[in-house]
C-alpha cells in the first residue's frame, strides 16, 4: 500500500450552500475542462463570463461543477486551486469525466450526494501529495465500461487506487466509496475551555485499515509557556493548562499508511467579578431602583441570592430589580466558553419607610434622615413665577441661573423648592438673599430648598447663580416641571 494517503470520509449533509469569493468558478453548461464557454466566474459582486478556465492562470479560488453538467477532463491543469465541488445536492446528477490521462493541481475534491468522478477511458487521474476527496453518501467513484487496473488513481508520484483493486495497489473504487476512503484524522476538541477544566481530545479517525495490522495514534502538542504534551492514546484528556493557545498534531498510522492533521484549542481565564455600580436605597411602597455592575467586553452577569451556590436569580444581565431588600451577589461569566469568575461581587439594597410629600405638581417621598428644615414649611403659592432657569440644559460650561420674579404688589417672604434633582451640588453658587437646604431622596436625585433672608418687593426679580455649570447629568431647565413656590 501506498506511504502517501488519500482522505475521504461519508458527510452526511442533506444539502450544500456554496458561497461565493472573488474567482470562483462555477459551470453554466457542459463541455471539456478548458472549454472557457462552459464557466463563468465571480467577481465579487456578480458571476460574469469566463475569460480563462479554472487553472489556467494563477488565483483561482473554489470550482464548482454544478446544474446537472458534465465536465470532460483528458488534460493536466497547470495552476493549483483551492477545491474542487462536484454536485448540489438537488437530486440531479454532475460528473467529472476522466477521459485522458490527467491531473488537477488541488488538495480538495468534494463530492456531493449527487456529484460523481467517472472513468470513461482506461486511464490516470492524478492529485498532488496530500490532496483530499470528500465523498458525501450518494455520491462517489464510478467507471464507465469495465472496472479494471488501468482505471486508476495517482496521489503524488505514487500508485492509491485502481478502479477494481489491483495494477498493485490494493484499494479499488468500491472500498474508497464503501469504507470513506483511506486511513485518516480531524482532530476535535471541547475547546474553548476555561482554566480549570479538563480538556478532551478526539482523534477523529476514519476510512480503510487492515484488521490485521495494528491502527497507531501519536499526539504531540505545543503552545504557551513553552508547553509540550506527547500522547499514544487515541482520545487523550488533559488537565491544568493555563490560560492561552495551544495546537495540538494527531499522526494514526496502520499498515504503512498514515495521516496526521491539526487542532488548535484556546484555553481562557477566568473572568475579573463584577465591579459593583453602588449600592442602592429604595422607600418602601416605592420605585425599588435597579441594582447594576459593570463587566469587560464579551462578558455578561448573572445574579444570584449567595455568596456561593445559591439560586439563580436573573442571567445574562448587567442589571437585577430585586423585590425585596438584602444582598445580592453577582458573577461574570465569559459569553464565548462560560468562564466565571472565582468570586462574586455583593451589592447591597436597603429599604426604608419614607414620608410621602404632594403638592401640585409631583409627588415624591422624603427619606426618614430628611429634616424638617429640607422641606417646605411656607403656603403654595402661584404669587412667585420663573422668569429664567438654566441648570445645565446648555451645556457643562454655561453657569447655573434660577430667577424668579414676584407677580404681585406686596412684598413677602418665599421658599422656592425642587425637587428630584439629578445632581448633589452646585459649582460655586452665590445664594444671594437666600439660604439653601440639599436632602438626599436615596435614589441619586436630590430636593433643593432656597429659604428667602429678606422680603422681595412689588414685582421684583430675585436670582440664585453658579459660576459653573451643573455637574451631568444636568436637568431640564424650565421643562422640569419641578419647581413649587411657597409664601411664608
Amino acid at each position: 500500500m501506498s506511504k502517501y494517503t488519500l482522505t475521504l470520509f461519508l458527510c452526511l449533509i442533506g444539502s450544500v450552500v456554496i458561497s461565493q469569493s472573488v474567482n470562483d468558478y462555477r459551470t453554466i453548461g457542459s463541455g471539456n475542462w478548458t472549454n472557457i464557454s462552459i464557466w463563468e466566474i465571480y467577481n465579487g459582486t456578480a458571476w460574469v463570463a469566463a475569460i480563462n478556465y479554472p487553472g489556467q492562470v494563477v488565483g483561482t479560488n473554489d470550482v464548482s461543477i454544478i446544474g446537472n453538467v458534465t465536465v470532460t477532463l483528458n488534460s493536466n491543469i497547470p495552476n493549483n486551486f483551492n477545491s474542487l465541488t462536484i454536485g448540489d445536492s438537488n437530486g440531479t446528477p454532475d460528473y467529472l469525466d476522466i477521459a485522458g490521462t490527467s491531473s488537477l493541481n488541488t488538495l480538495n475534491i468534494a463530492m456531493q450526494s449527487d456529484g460523481f468522478m467517472r472513468w470513461t477511458a482506461n486511464v490516470t487521474f492524478s492529485i498532488p501529495a496530500g490532496g483530499a476527496i470528500t465523498i458525501e453518501s450518494g455520491g462517489g467513484l464510478l467507471a464507465s465500461g469495465p472496472c479494471n487496473g488501468s482505471k486508476r488513481i495517482d496521489i503524488g508520484t505514487a500508485r492509491y487506487s485502481a478502479c477494481n483493486g489491483q495494477a498493485g495497489t490494493g484499494i479499488s473504487f468500491e472500498d474508497i466509496n464503501n469504507a470513506g476512503g483511506s486511513i485518516s484524522v480531524t482532530p476535535t476538541s471541547n475547546a474553548p475551555i476555561c482554566v480549570g477544566l479538563t480538556l478532551n481530545l478526539l482523534a477523529g479517525a476514519s476510512g480503510f485499515t487492515n484488521p490485521s495490522q495494528p491502527t497507531t495514534f501519536s499526539w504531540v502538542g505545543t503552545g504557551s509557556g513553552g508547553y509540550t504534551f506527547n500522547s499514544t492514546i487515541e482520545n487523550p484528556t488533559i488537565i491544568g493548562l493555563i490560560a492561552g493557545t495551544y495546537t495540538y498534531t494527531v499522526t494514526i498510522s496502520n499498515d504503512g499508511n498514515s495521516n496526521t492533521n491539526s487542532v488548535d484549542v484556546i484555553v481562557i481565564a477566568s473572568p475579573n467579578p463584577p465591579t459593583s455600580n453602588g449600592n442602592q436605597i429604595g422607600c418602601i411602597g416605592g420605585t425599588i431602583p435597579a441594582l447594576t455592575a459593570s463587566v469587560n467586553t464579551g462578558e455578561t452577569i448573572d445574579w444570584y441570592d449567595a455568596v456561593s451556590g445559591g439560586t439563580l436569580l436573573l442571567a445574562n444581565s448587567t442589571s437585577y430589580t430585586p423585590t425585596i431588600s438584602g444582598s445580592y451577589y453577582a458573577e461574570t461569566r465569559n459569553t464565548i466558553a462560560g468562564c466565571l469568575s472565582t468570586t462574586r461581587t455583593e451589592v447591597i439594597l436597603t429599604t426604608q419607610s419614607c414620608r410621602l410629600i404632594t403638592n401640585r405638581r409631583i409627588t415624591y417621598r422624603v427619606s426618614p434622615g430628611n429634616t424638617l428644615s429640607g422641606t417646605p414649611t411656607g403656603t403654595l403659592t402661584n404669587d412667585l413665577t420663573v422668569s429664567f432657569f438654566a441648570d445645565g440644559q446648555f451645556g457643562p460650561g454655561n453657569p447655573y441661573q434660577l430667577q424668579v420674579q414676584n407677580t404681585t404688589a406686596i412684598p413677602f417672604s418665599y421658599e422656592i423648592y425642587i425637587v428630584n434633582v439629578p445632581y448633589a451640588s452646585i459649582p460655586g453658587l452665590n445664594l444671594g438673599n437666600h439660604t439653601v437646604n440639599i436632602t438626599n431622596n436615596g435614589n441619586n436625585t436630590y430636593n433643593y430648598l432656597f429659604s428667602s433672608t429678606v422680603q422681595l418687593g412689588a414685582f421684583q426679580t430675585t436670582q440664585i447663580l453658579g459660576s459653573g455649570g451643573a455637574p451631568s447629568p444636568p436637568g431640564t431647565g424650565t421643562a422640569c416641571s419641578c419647581i413649587t413656590f411657597y409664601k411664608l
